[in-house]
């Protein structure tokens, strides 16, 4: 007993350490079992959650939590459905396998339950986000083979296009049905773009003439991404409406950084690779102050951040991937922790300590008598 209780006060010590909080891990009351991978996707204000479920050969469900129950969302009579957003009235969307091995995106209501989006004249979409009045934005084939990014609005499915070139792809969508992915131009490279209704699709300023990806907006029209830079590396970008900033230039010399969330506050969250870390460190960038952490709870796969700084992402906990909902540190004109948030770990720091006192004594006792003992993993 003494064993999980030490690594529980580790794991929230490691959080307080990193500036961050676990406020609520939701791996166990999801109903899953040992042999289930879960990773949450989304939750909106009334604290509906969106997951994935892969068993253990790796078929994945969409599954929705909501009052305390556990829907499979299903599919469309193939084997596997994935899930990328869900909004405040309780709409999800993403895609799920039909009987013939294609991928239909979807929106999910719970009096409509799934119904499948249309296509661009090919035989595959995929949905990858979803904004609080019900647009759904992704891609889709096309008749003659590529694929083109999408907004459905839930009476008419409209073709993005592309920048002069043949594919593009869309990967995030705000309150005002504005749209960022990545486009094709027509000298073969894969731009940023925004699309903005009543004007079209536009290549992101200031990205770069090489690769670049937009992957996540803000109401505000603040857009964030990554650009690939003349060496190759990646840098992660803000597009504040007005002028590119490069965020990796914040993090260093010899590392990539991509970013993937942003609220509407302005926080953002990424990851940083580098050469000498086989994982990705994760960073938090906030009125104008970089910080690059420990990749504790998978930081790396958080792409929704709240207006009050809660990050939906995957926390590595026991060595398998479960849910958790992570509460950004706060402290008055900086990126930080307060005073209770400092008492708190302090505090947990103590526990841990107590912990370990009690598992060195009984180690001690133990060997005393001449019992066996076994290292703890």
């Amino acid at each position: 007993m003494m064993r999980p209780l030490l690594n529980a006060l580790l794991a929230v010590a490691a959080a307080c350490a990193a500036g961050l909080a676990l406020a609520n891990p939701l791996g166990s009351p999801f109903g899953g079992n040992k042999d289930e991978t879960i990773v949450a996707k989304d939750i909106n204000a009334a604290g509906a959650t969106v997951l994935e479920v892969a068993d253990d050969a790796g078929y994945r469900r969409a599954i929705l939590r909501r009052d305390g129950r556990r829907i499979e969302l299903g599919t469309f009579g193939g084997r596997e459905s994935v899930v990328a957003g869900i909004n405040s009235s309780g709409v999800a969307a993403g895609s799920a396998q039909t009987s013939d091995h294609a991928w239909r995106a979807y929106r999910y209501t719970a009096s409509g339950g799934m119904r499948q989006l249309d296509t661009l004249g090919g035989r595959s979409s995929n949905a990858s986000a979803i904004n609080e009045r019900g647009d759904i934005v992704g891609h889709s084939d096309t008749y003659d083979g590529s694929f083109h990014a999408f907004i459905d609005t839930g009476i008419t499915l409209l073709d993005l296009g592309t920048l002069g070139g043949k594919n593009s792809y869309a990967t995030a969508v705000n309150a005002n049905g504005e749209v960022v992915g990545a486009a094709e131009a027509a000298g073969g490279w894969r731009r940023a773009f925004i699309y903005k209704p009543g004007i079209g699709m536009i290549a992101l300023p200031g990205t770069g003439e090489r690769h670049s990806v937009a992957t996540g907006i803000n109401d505000n029209g603040s857009v964030v991404g990554a650009m690939q830079m003349p060496d190759r590396r990646w840098h992660a970008f803000l597009h504040d409406g007005y002028r590119t900033i490069d965020l990796g230039a914040m993090i260093g010399a010899g590392a990539s950084s991509f970013a993937t969330a942003i609220n509407n506050r302005g926080d953002i969250y990424g990851n940083v690779r580098t050469l000498d870390s086989a994982s990705p460190k994760a960073f938090g960038y906030s009125k104008g102050i970089m910080q690059v952490r420990d990749n504790f709870a998978r930081l790396d796969l958080a792409h929704r951040i709240s207006d009050d700084g809660e990050v939906i992402t995957a926390a590595d906990i026991s060595r398998r991937l479960q849910t958790a909902r992570l509460a950004r540190a706060k402290a008055e004109g900086r990126d930080g922790m307060t005073r209770s948030d400092m008492l708190s770990c302090a505090f947990l720091a103590l526990l841990a300590a107590f912990g370990l006192y009690k598992i060195r004594r009984h180690l001690r006792e133990s060997m005393h008598f001449g019992m066996r003992l076994f290292s703890m993993a």
